[in-house]
């Protein structure tokens, strides 16, 4: 993907794809969030919380089905 994203979003991209099932999303800054939502990275869940999505699976990887 051609996104560009700040080195934070990324890292936040990152960490975010490391959570298991049933584990607590990490904070992020509000910024960081926007960014990340903004681009279709991640969605939001419940509680304020944002999760990855497919799109954010593939822009690290580049394989998500």
């Amino acid at each position: 993907m051609s996104k560009s994203l700040s080195p934070e979003a990324v890292e936040a991209l990152r960490r975010l794809n490391e959570v298991g099932v049933g584990q607590p999303m990490p904070k992020f800054a509000q910024s960081v969030t926007a960014e990340l939502l903004a681009n279709g990275l991640a969605a939001e869940a419940s509680g304020g919380d944002v999760e990855i999505t497919c799109n954010g699976r593939q822009y690290l990887s580049g394989d998500c089905d």
